[in-house]
């Protein structure tokens, strides 16, 4: 049978509660340190698995976005050229010949790609990052002329 330091000694369980409160801070500090080493890095692995399930999501809504404008692109040109066919007809039931009216409308089709074309090219400059790189070289901003 034991029997409890307390009931033997008085002065034994005092002196083993001192000698546990002496190796307790740096035990208990230790601990702290752990849990909260361990707290932060399940957070950290929540907020990395929160953005993966996210970029997923967003993976996948950007997909089906394409693919549905990919959907209005193919409508888009069917309704143009639904339009081209009525003015070719009409122009042919006004007395317009027919070989006439096909050659006019593409004609104006291709003026029309081209000039689409020339402001394409003409924004090409922006994709330059001039400002940016001038930035970073460390030189002046480049000031307009006054008028």
């Amino acid at each position: 049978m034991s029997v409890a330091p307390s009931a033997v000694e008085p002065g034994a369980a005092a002196a083993a509660a001192a000698a546990g409160a002496a190796e307790s801070p740096a035990g208990g500090i230790i601990e702290e340190v752990g849990r909260a080493l361990a707290a932060a890095r399940e957070a950290v692995a929540g907020t990395l698995e929160l953005a993966a399930l996210e970029a997923r999501r967003a993976g996948v809504a950007i997909i089906w976005m394409i693919v549905w404008s990919l959907v209005a692109v193919v409508c888009v040109v069917a309704a143009w050229l639904g339009l081209m066919a009525a003015l070719g007809m009409w122009a042919v039931s006004l007395g317009f010949p027919p070989i006439a009216t096909v050659a006019c409308i593409a004609l104006i089709n291709l003026g029309m790609a081209g000039a689409l074309v020339y402001a394409s090219i003409r924004m090409g400059h922006h994709l330059l990052f001039s400002a940016t790189r001038r930035q970073l070289a460390g030189k002046f901003p480049v000031t307009p002329p006054p008028p």
